[in-house]
């Protein structure tokens, strides 16, 4: 508690060893108080002083109530100076009241002044069993926000009466908690002490890690979770996504800022790349700028908080960071078409290279039959300086530009058809040459036929190869610079991922 009275200090030291005593166990005192209930006026008339609750469990009250009378009663016994008077169990009307006075002084006119204790019932219910777990996250919540307000480690034991929480902090905290109203300040302050403990020991240790300032706390909101829940659904059908929110992040509260434009951000991510690029984003603590026309996810402004309940230290670990490298080398992300068509071949290359950088070949994807000269298996590679990074199936592409919005995405031609003799062979001709002419690819021949009849002397893998690669330039030089960037943004994050497509968060253990 905070701002205890110089002039209560020695009575209520005596009542914290009798209650501390009277405890099973060697935790804190599970006491709340409310600031109203102080008196901080020595010269005051009022009856009662101060007045707490202490939260026990609910089958033990009353021993636990006639343990700590007979403590104090035996201080009296025994110490004649001790700072109070003497002690009442219940009330005079109704003994077995689950409350006790101790007296601290008599007035002029023999009225008592006592310190009033209520014994109430924990949250968990007979023998401080469990309690909903929708009231421990929103615990340490409430206890993380207080951390925040206080701008120092909380603490609260017998031998610190000053540092303990007030209902007021308790208030206070809940401001700055989202939980759609789910939970009361009530509900927390009822918890058993053991839990009390963990959100001290997870509130201190969050707070060194992360630090910052305007926070808001979230556990069931109805924006942010909900834009973060109606995401994933979205994005769940994306090869290799998990089916289960939870396994893809399991956090259990949330670290928000600029929560409105956090939601307005993540009702644009449909696939689970892009998604868990987003919240690397909002959990990075450097600003990421976008260049493939994105709006930029302000930085740290997201933080998922995964709890586990802590024994006498606190553990912290990252969970799935990608690191700051991968994060901006994905935001320079930007379709270079003029780059694509420097590296275009007329005949030479089956392959047609997609440029998403400057770096040339060494950022694209290389996109060719992988199926020899006897059948069609076009894919997608992207590219590094040292290594290739990963085939994708050129169906698998398409059906990941689809998720994420995409439409009017050219199919492949049959390997057959590509044949030389094949019924639509000339055709296959005409098109392939239609495609390359007027993109200035290197070693393009200029006459018609002259071109047409190399074409016609390509087997029918590099026919079917180039058609197809020439076909997705076209598609998405179609889009426009803005949306082509981010069909590449969409290619390169599922090419990249190197996860099992789980999103970062912190866990606390």
């Amino acid at each position: 508690m905070s701002n205890v009275p110089g002039y209560l200090e020695s009575p209520l030291s005596y009542v914290f060893t009798a209650i501390y005593g009277a405890l099973e166990d060697t935790s804190p005192i599970p006491m709340s108080v409310n600031a109203k209930d102080v008196e901080e006026n020595p010269d005051a008339t009022r009856s009662v002083l101060f007045k707490a609750k202490i939260h026990v469990p609910r089958n033990k009250r009353t021993e636990i109530r006639d343990k700590i009378v007979e403590n104090l009663n035996r201080v009296l016994d025994k110490d004649t100076t001790a700072d109070f008077k003497g002690v009442l169990a219940g009330t005079k009307t109704k003994p077995d009241a689950e409350q006790f006075d101790v007296i601290v002084r008599y007035t002029g006119n023999d009225k008592p002044q006592v310190i009033r204790i209520l014994v109430k019932p924990t949250g968990g219910g007979s023998g401080g069993g469990s309690v909903k777990t929708k009231v421990q996250e929103v615990g340490q919540a409430l206890f993380l926000a207080i951390r925040y307000l206080k701008d120092k480690p909380l603490d609260c034991h017998p031998s610190n009466a000053r540092a303990c929480l007030t209902s007021s902090d308790y208030e206070e905290g809940m401001r700055y908690v989202d939980c759609n109203n789910e939970v009361s300040v009530n509900e927390i302050m009822e918890l058993e002490q053991s839990w009390k403990e963990t959100f001290i020991l997870g509130a201190n240790r969050i707070y060194a890690e992360v630090g910052g300032e305007g926070w808001q706390f979230v556990r069931g909101d109805s924006k942010i979770e909900a834009a973060i829940s109606s995401a994933f659904n979205r994005c769940k059908s994306s090869e290799g996504a998990p089916v289960n929110e939870d396994k893809w992040n399991p956090s259990d509260i949330w670290m928000v800022k600029e929560k409105e434009t956090l939601v307005n951000l993540l009702s644009k991510e449909d696939t689970i790349d892009c998604l868990n690029n987003f919240m690397d984003q909002a959990f990075s603590t450097e600003q990421i700028v976008n260049k493939a026309g994105d709006k930029n996810v302000p930085k740290r402004s997201l933080i998922g908080l995964s709890l586990k309940k802590l024994g006498p230290t606190a553990r912290w670990k990252i969970m799935n960071e990608i690191g700051k490298k991968k994060m901006q080398k994905a935001a320079g992300v930007n379709f270079n078409k003029n780059g694509t068509r420097a590296e275009l071949t007329a005949f030479s290359g089956m392959d047609v290279y997609l440029l998403y950088g400057r770096g040339g070949r060494f950022d694209s994807f290389q996109c060719r039959n992988f199926g020899g000269d006897s059948k069609g298996d076009w894919k997608l590679e992207l590219k590094g300086q040292f290594a290739a990074q990963g085939k994708i199936q050129g169906e698998v592409m398409r059906n990941l530009l689809r998720q994420a919005r995409f439409s009017g995405l050219p199919a492949e031609p049959t390997f057959n058809e590509c044949k030389l003799g094949a019924n639509n062979a000339e055709g296959i001709t005409n098109e392939i040459h239609r495609r390359l002419n007027g993109k200035n690819a290197k070693g393009w021949v200029t006459d018609s036929a002259a071109a047409k009849a190399i074409i016609r002397e390509k087997n029918a893998s590099w026919r079917y190869s180039k058609l197809c690669g020439l076909r997705f330039l076209d598609w998405l030089e179609a889009l426009g610079q803005k949306e082509a960037s981010r069909a590449m943004k969409e290619m390169y994050l599922y090419a990249s991922s190197q996860t099992e497509k789980s999103s970062v968060h912190y866990k606390v253990y």
